[in-house]
């Protein structure tokens, strides 16, 4: 999906953040509670404006994004290819967007049964089924051709899925809560579960 180029100068920033509002003041109006502009004192104004500037330096520094300088994305690739290829591996992450940019990246990369759930996928359940057809025992209704090896989600899929068909479980982030950990190492270390030992990697911050 297109992803628009970062604003390069403040002129730039103010023209977006202008196209931003006005759609929002727009046809979006109802969707929001508006605050009154009372509020928005003098000095809020400028650790804004100070706000923004750091945000701009950061993306002056790292932008553009380039998968090709992603360290920890090659890390992941290595695990799926290299250590653990043709092997079933489940991706945890936090955020939809993260889940769409990694399947895309490792679907150019060579890695062609991988698909990604969301809260936003049609149907999260039949993406488990197809990563585990024999822990799901629906093995008749998925073939090999539809089978997946990788499966990279968020935590839709860390509570109430049987994933125990791989023994592989990757935090590509950390949640807030570790309880989430223990739930997305609950999706494979379950009755059923035919290795001697799960995996579990977790990249750090």
């Amino acid at each position: 999906e297109a992803v628009a180029a970062p604003a390069s100068t403040e002129a730039d920033l103010w023209q977006r953040a202008a196209e931003v509002y006005a759609t929002y003041a727009g046809r979006y109006r109802s969707r929001f509670k508006w605050l009154g502009a009372h509020l928005f004192s003098p000095q809020l104004a400028g650790d804004l404006q100070q706000d923004a500037a750091s945000l701009r330096r950061v993306l002056a520094r790292n932008s553009p994004w380039r998968p090709e300088d992603d360290t920890k994305l090659q890390a992941l690739l290595q695990l799926v290819t290299g250590a653990h290829a043709g092997e079933k591996v489940i991706v945890f992450t936090q955020f939809a967007d993260t889940v769409r940019y990694l399947e895309r990246c490792l679907r150019e990369r060579g890695v062609q049964q991988v698909a990604g759930a969301s809260g936003s996928s049609a149907d999260p359940t039949l993406l488990a089924w197809r990563f585990s057809p024999e822990s799901n025992e629906i093995r008749d209704r998925i073939g090999p051709a539809d089978e997946l090896q990788v499966l990279i989600c968020t935590d839709v899929l860390s509570e109430g899925q049987n994933l125990q068909d791989g023994y592989i479980v990757v935090n590509y982030d950390l949640p807030w809560a570790i309880i989430r950990l223990i739930q997305r190492a609950g999706r494979v270390d379950r009755i059923g579960q035919k290795a001697e030992e799960i995996l579990c990697y977790s990249f750090l911050p």
